[in-house]
C-alpha cells in the first residue's frame, strides 16, 4: 500500500477539525486515513506555531538544521572571545 502525501494545508485542516472537536480523533483519523500517532505529531507541530514543520513528516528538520548551525557559530564565537579575554587579563 502506498502512503499518501499530505499537503501542509490538508494537515492543518485535519488538525483544526480535531481541535474543534468536529469528531473524535479516532473517527477523524479513520475518515482521512491517518494514524492517530501522526495526527498528534501534526498537532504538536501546529500548536508550536511551526507551520513549516507541517511540510515534512512531522519533524522540523530545516528549522533544526538552521538552529544547529547558528548554535555552532555562536559556540565558536564564544570560544574565540574566551581565548582573547584570557590573554588580555
Amino acid at each position: 500500500m502506498m502512503r499518501k502525501k499530505w499537503s501542509p494545508e490538508e494537515k492543518q485542516k485535519i488538525v483544526l477539525a480535531g481541535l474543534r472537536n468536529e469528531a473524535s480523533i479516532a473517527e477523524l483519523c479513520r475518515r482521512h486515513g491517518v494514524s492517530d500517532v501522526m495526527y498528534y505529531k501534526w498537532k504538536k507541530v501546529f500548536l508550536e506555531g511551526d507551520l513549516n514543520g507541517l511540510e515534512g513528516n512531522g519533524t522540523t528538520s530545516s528549522t533544526e538544521a538552521a538552529l544547529k548551525k547558528e548554535n555552532e557559530e555562536l559556540k565558536a564565537l564564544i570560544e574565540e572571545l574566551t581565548v582573547k579575554n584570557r590573554f588580555v587579563f
